[in-house]
């Protein structure tokens, strides 16, 4: 009888482990145009410096170059990022930090197989928001802080095993402190996200500057 209850209960912690597993919704990577600071997951990632025996100048930013220490191998995508400018830690999701409220984002399909990105969103969280936030995407104004895009296929070979695509979308908000973005495939139609996403961008409201500014003053906006 004892036997036969412990296999009910593990029956019981499988089928809930397979419903959570079927409903999870996954992230993409997705990064701005613009110029970004790329703050890292330190349980992920950690940064080598020139001199040490894993660092590759080709991938450096200064002296630095991030290093994917649980795949053992240089994060390729994330240098996919065509302005990045520096590095912070921080603990849970990596993000892309920027400082403007009208630039480009591309959702990046990058991963180690061919696949196509379905039910492809993407999710708006406004920070301290005092009005209803705008927002316009592709040039398409909408009421609702989630977006529906087309399907990207994933198909080219990126070299080292990898295949990438990625598809380009202008984004232009308003009415809140800041905004995260996170890129997701909304599997049972809700319009929410569930999870935690595996890379967002936090774009900061940026008041327009009225006098003069430096590279420096510029820079120390993504120190913050």
């Amino acid at each position: 009888m004892l036997s036969t209850k412990k296999g009910i209960v593990l029956a019981l912690f499988l089928g809930l482990a397979w419903v959570g597993s079927a409903f999870a919704e996954q992230s993409y990577l997705l990064y701005p145009t613009v110029p970004t600071v790329f703050r890292y997951d330190v349980n992920r990632y950690e940064l080598v410096s020139a001199g040490e025996s894993k660092f590759n100048s080709s991938y450096a930013v200064g002296n630095l170059m991030l290093w994917d220490r649980i795949e053992q191998r240089i994060p390729y995508e994330i240098y996919e990022t065509p302005q990045l400018i520096g590095f912070e830690p921080t603990t849970g999701t990596s993000e892309f930090i920027v400082y403007t409220e009208e630039f480009d984002v591309v959702i990046d399909g990058f991963g180690d197989a061919q696949r196509t990105l379905g039910n492809l969103c993407l999710r708006f969280y406004p920070y301290s928001a005092v009005t209803n936030p705008s927002l316009t995407v592709d040039g398409v104004a909408s009421d609702r802080l989630l977006v529906h895009l087309d399907p990207l296929d994933v198909v080219t070979p990126l070299g080292n095993g990898f295949y990438s695509d990625t598809s380009l979308h202008h984004i232009v908000w308003s009415g809140a402190t800041a905004m995260e973005i996170v890129a997701f495939s909304d599997k049972d139609g809700d319009g929410m996200f569930e999870g935690t996403p595996a890379y967002r961008i936090v774009t900061h409201y940026a008041p327009v500057a009225t006098q003069a500014t430096t590279w420096g003053s510029v820079k120390a906006l993504y120190r913050k």
